[in-house]
């Protein structure tokens, strides 16, 4: 049990630094709720922002329940060690007790010495007094080892009421997010509900996504165009360019976020409309809400390649990474220009923090020239 003590330690730090982290993506989710509200041309973004707190608030109780559960192992083994200790204090008592009365029936100091002296030789005597003084004292160890079960039973017992009290507390916060969810669906629902009605605006805007995504893609193919065009091979890349290839590949999974205090909004690929039942919506990138006034940053090495104007999404830049590109979109305020080489968290921009639907949402796409990757994938993680 002592041995599995710093285990259940462990587990329930690592659960409350993920809980904490859930509780900061919470208040994200809110501080943008609160920006988008604001908006006259609040829609889709509102919808899928809400959804993201519902998740978030699902996986806070769900995490919730994980710490009551490692409470409850820890509160049951509270309990055995108790009962393990009551039996243990309850022996060397009985043990101590026969002890105390032997010697109070042997308590003839007389008694003792003829039984030394009635010794057949020297040896023999000697041994007969060292039994006295061990005797003794194994009886002062006796009566340490009581005391020491005492205190050990007293920090158990400690640690029990404190364990019942965290477990109450958690319960009563795990009562009241759910309380909260529950407001926060009917919340959604509502929202869902409101955006039927406006379907016809609804498809104009997938209309205008589609655009604008076309318009990005036809950016992408124009430029490995050129490129192709320039070097006769859209793979003869110089050594160092290799190398900078080489080196993005090798930070799958670990490399820096584009804004430092974002979170995912959108994911990528494709997903049903959440409100017009047929149409799927495909995103070739993530969607990151950050807060206001944030700062846009290159994920990694390498050259500006193009930057130009996205009907709806402001500003885009690209920049090549080697054989890889990475893409921001909805920048403004634009830091670098087309052929600056830049590092790895260079501020190129900032993130667009006007009063519209898509304000505070950074659009971020990583291709392996034409090839659509997953950024999540290659993020490292929060």
């Amino acid at each position: 049990m002592f041995f599995a003590r710093p285990i259940l330690a462990q587990t329930r730090v690592e659960l409350q630094k993920k809980k904490e982290q859930t509780e900061q993506n919470i208040n994200l989710t809110n501080e943008l709720l609160e920006r988008t509200e604001k908006s006259k041309s609040s829609g889709l973004n509102k919808l899928l922002i809400l959804k993201k707190r519902i998740s978030l608030r699902e996986q806070l109780i769900q995490e919730i329940a994980s710490e009551i559960n490692l409470l409850d192992k820890n509160i049951e083994e509270n309990r055995a060690m108790i009962a393990n200790l009551e039996n243990e204090i309850k022996q060397l008592k009985e043990e101590y007790a026969k002890m105390i009365y032997y010697a109070y029936k042997n308590r003839n100091s007389y008694d003792k010495l003829m039984f030394i002296l009635a010794a057949e030789d020297f040896n023999q005597a000697y041994r007969r007094m060292k039994y006295f003084q061990q005797y003794s004292e194994y009886r002062k160890k006796q009566a340490n080892q009581i005391v020491i079960a005492q205190k050990n039973l007293e920090f158990e017992t400690e640690q029990l009421s404190e364990s019942r009290q965290e477990k109450i507390a958690l319960l009563s916060r795990k009562e009241r997010e759910n309380s909260q969810l529950t407001f926060e669906k009917d919340k959604k629902n509502n929202e869902v509900s409101r955006l039927k009605r406006k379907e016809k605006e609804l498809r104009k805007k997938i209309r205008e996504e589609q655009r604008r995504k076309k318009k990005i893609e036809n950016a992408i193919s124009e430029l490995i165009a050129r490129e192709l065009k320039e070097n006769k091979n859209s793979k003869a890349l110089s050594a160092n360019e290799e190398l900078l290839s080489q080196r993005f590949k090798s930070t799958k999974g670990k490399l820096k976020w584009p804004i430092e205090k974002g979170l995912i909004i959108q994911e990528f690929g494709e997903h049903p409309h959440p409100v017009i039942k047929g149409v799927v919506r495909k995103n070739d990138g993530i969607d990151i809400g950050a807060t206001s006034d944030t700062k846009v940053k290159a994920i990694f090495d390498g050259e500006v390649k193009k930057i130009f104007a996205v009907p709806g999404a402001n500003m885009a830049i690209i920049v090549r990474h080697g054989h890889y590109l990475s893409l921001y979109t909805n920048v403004t305020n634009v830091r670098v220009k087309s052929g600056d080489v830049i590092k790895e968290g260079e501020y190129i921009g900032d993130l667009y923090n006007g009063d519209s639907n898509d304000a505070s949402l950074l659009h971020l796409g990583i291709y392996e020239e034409k090839t659509v990757l997953n950024p999540k994938n290659w993020l490292r993680k929060q």
